[in-house]
């Protein structure tokens, strides 16, 4: 069982070119102290390259992360 609620959240935004670009937010809920933070897990380069942006955050928390990245894409 995890110790964080974990919610992902996929953002278009207009590149500067006018492209669509993907961003992937996370808003993680620390169950013990009901702490709340949103991150910027993924972004879509100029290039379409998708950037990880979790390699400060700790090992189980990222693979609580991709879990959840991985049951929402299930659904999009």
């Amino acid at each position: 069982m995890s110790d964080y609620d974990i919610k992902i959240n996929k953002l278009l935004k207009v590149g500067r070119d006018g492209t669509i670009k993907t961003e992937i937010w996370t808003k993680i809920k620390d169950k013990k102290t009901f702490k709340t933070i949103s991150k910027r897990i993924w972004w879509e380069d100029d290039e379409g390259i998708y950037h990880d942006e979790t390699p400060d955050l700790p090992i189980d928390l990222r693979k609580d992360i991709d879990n959840a990245w991985i049951e929402k894409s299930r659904k999009w």
